[in-house]
C-alpha cells in the first residue's frame, strides 16, 4: 500500500480548503520537502496530523504542497492547501529518509442531502456572526463570508479554522462522524465558548 510523508504539527489541525504557510527548518523536514518537489507526476501530498504529548493522533488531513522557496541557509518557506482527512496509520520511518511516513488511508466525512447541509451550515454561520459580534469589522465578516465557496465542507472549514478553542477542540471537530455533526459541533462549541475575552453565554 503507498504511503505518505507524515508531519506532526502541535496546535496544528488541517481541514479541506485551509491554506497553510509553513516554516522548514529541521533537517528531517526539508529532506521531505526536497522529496516532494522531486515529485514529477501527481500531487505533491503529504499529511498532517495533531502531535500531542499523548502522542500523535489517528486521524490527520491530506495537505498538497503548492509552492516552495528555498533560503540561502537551507530552510524552506512552503504554502500547502489542506485536503479531506486520512487515517494515521502504521507510522514508521522508511530506509533512506529521515522523517516518518504514514499508509495512505482515506477516511472519508459522511455527507447528508445537500439542502440539510445548506440549511446547518447557513445556521452556523448565524451563530458565528453573533459569537464574532463585537470583535471583527462587521463588513469584512459579511465580505468573508460571501466569499465562500458554496459547499458547505468549506464553509465549515472557514468556522473550524475561526473559533477561538483548543487545537483538541479542532481535533474533535475533524474527527465528526459527518458534517452535519461537525457543524452541529461547531455550534455547541461558539455556545459555551468564549472568545477574545467576552463571556461565555450563560
Amino acid at each position: 500500500m503507498r504511503r505518505l510523508p507524515l508531519f506532526p504539527l502541535p496546535e496544528t489541525v488541517v481541514f479541506p480548503g485551509l491554506l497553510i504557510p509553513l516554516y522548514i527548518f529541521e533537517e528531517r523536514y526539508k529532506q521531505m520537502v526536497r522529496h516532494l518537489l522531486a515529485q514529477s507526476e501527481g500531487p505533491r501530498r503529504f499529511v498532517i496530523a495533531l502531535a500531542t504529548p499523548a502522542g500523535i493522533r489517528e486521524v490527520g488531513g491530506y495537505v498538497d504542497l503548492l509552492a516552495a522557496s528555498e533560503n540561502p541557509d537551507g530552510t524552506f518557506n512552503i504554502v500547502c492547501r489542506g485536503g479531506e482527512r486520512c487515517r494515521v496509520e502504521e507510522v514508521g520511518v522508511l530506509e533512506n529518509t529521515l522523517y516518518q511516513t504514514t499508509l495512505d488511508l482515506p477516511y472519508p466525512l459522511e455527507r447528508a442531502a445537500r439542502s440539510e447541509e445548506i440549511v446547518a451550515a447557513w445556521d452556523a454561520l448565524e451563530t458565528f456572526r453573533s459569537y464574532m459580534a463585537g470583535v471583527a469589522d462587521p463588513k469584512a465578516l459579511e465580505e468573508a463570508i460571501a466569499n465562500l465557496p458554496d459547499d458547505p465542507l468549506y464553509q465549515a472549514s472557514f468556522l473550524c479554522v475561526n473559533l477561538r478553542v483548543s487545537a483538541l477542540d479542532k481535533q474533535a471537530l475533524l474527527e465528526a462522524p459527518s458534517l452535519l455533526a461537525r457543524l452541529e459541533l461547531a455550534q455547541a462549541l461558539m455556545r459555551q465558548g468564549s472568545f477574545a475575552g467576552h463571556p461565555a453565554e450563560a
